[in-house]
């Protein structure tokens, strides 16, 4: 679990500039596997204490952390990240981060809830076929996430749209 743990945090620190790092899920993208693994190891040494049962110190000391180093490799690789340079859906997988020139388009559309669901689609190659990236904002995090879109992208969009549809009396 340590190997895994250190893994994780070289793969995070490998992320250059991060300006936003966006959680998904229930609880805003806690593990849940570690948190019901610590609340079976914590149920376990109480009623071990309650009944007065002797519990040796390594599995006492051990599984507890166990359980924190599985949580804090989960915790530090699940998140997408939103970089300076474009968007990390895997930390783990550095080949899979789309820069922001590779983006030829995007979409945005709010939830119930208000979080936002923004969909960008993007090219490896000018004759790769187009993929998409998704990532889901939480409610809080999803003005800051527009912004930086905005600042990226569509300075860069507004411009082709200009070329595309450029009259000859607009050029003057």
């Amino acid at each position: 679990m340590t190997v895994a743990t250190v893994s994780a945090a070289v793969c995070r620190l490998r992320i250059r500039r991060p300006l936003l790092v966006v959680r998904e899920g229930p609880w805003g993208g806690v593990p849940l596997s570690p948190l019901l693994f610590l609340g079976a190891v914590a149920f376990g040494l109480t009623a071990a204490w309650a009944m007065a049962y002797p519990v040796h110190s390594i599995p006492a000391l051990g599984y507890p952390v166990v359980g924190g180093l599985w949580f804090v490799a989960l915790w530090s690789i699940q998140p997408t990240v939103i970089t300076e340079y474009g968007i990390v859906p895997d930390v783990r997988c550095m080949e899979c981060a789309v820069p922001w020139g590779r983006v030829v388009d995007y979409s945005v559309s709010r939830d119930t809830d208000d979080s936002g669901h923004f969909i960008f689609f993007y090219r490896n190659g000018p004759q790769a076929p187009p993929a998409r990236v998704d990532v889901h904002v939480p409610a809080a995090q999803r003005d800051a996430l527009t912004r930086i879109v905005q600042r990226k992208l569509d300075a860069r969009f507004a411009m082709a749209v200009q070329r595309a549809y450029r009259t000859p009396s607009s050029a003057q």
